[in-house]
């Protein structure tokens, strides 16, 4: 009795998964409308293109999470338990020091400065701080990476002295980077240095 139970129920199955298929591969079904297919868009911010750039899909823009937190220099975290996306972006200003001078450019050769990153706004634990400069050829050397020794959320961190070569005329770009807890370091604030 039970066998011939299964093979009713197996046939039946059959029959209405079948027709169930059947309605939804019928392009006459008025039921079901086909989506607009997804166009692909460039992103510009703040003057600069987006690397991957986005898609519209029904008159709605969707961007990568990511690339856009990359693009404001801001946090991104996933929060797993309540299935949501966090992005925080706290305010880093820098500042350079040649003899305790603030300045903005610099006569190419040899020079001694510091730097001063002043940190608010700060929502994350971070547990070091990194800055870097980049010459224009986008060789990269670090000036100094430090521990942070407060939950504040605010701080400021000032460099050691850090000797360097501004070999050639151009921009130089410093960078901040700050690293969440036991994380990676996220890229938050840049600076332009002239070489003349």
């Amino acid at each position: 009795m039970n066998c011939r139970r299964i093979a009713a129920f197996v046939l039946l199955g059959s029959i209405l998964g079948g027709a169930y298929a059947s309605a939804q591969s019928d392009p006459s079904s008025t039921s079901l409308q086909a989506a607009a297919p997804a166009e692909k868009i460039q992103v510009i911010l703040n003057g600069s293109t987006v690397q991957e750039g986005g898609v519209m899909l029904e008159g709605r823009a969707y961007l990568s999470v990511r690339q856009i937190s990359d693009a404001l220099l801001a946090f991104v975290t996933w929060d797993e338990a309540n299935k949501k996306v966090v992005i925080e972006k706290p305010n880093v200003d820098l500042l350079l020091f040649k003899d305790n001078t603030p300045f903005g450019k610099v006569e190419t050769g040899k020079t001694s400065f510091t730097a001063l990153a002043q940190v608010d706004s700060l929502k994350t634990s971070v547990d070091k701080i990194k800055l870097t400069i980049t010459d224009p050829k986008g060789n990269t050397t670090q000036i100094q990476e430090d521990e942070v020794k407060t939950d504040e959320d605010n701080f400021w961190f000032r460099t050691s002295e850090f000797k360097y070569d501004f070999k050639a005329k151009g921009d130089y770009t410093i960078s901040c980077y700050l690293r969440q807890k036991n994380g990676e370091f996220t890229l938050l604030s840049q600076k332009t240095v002239s070489a003349i």
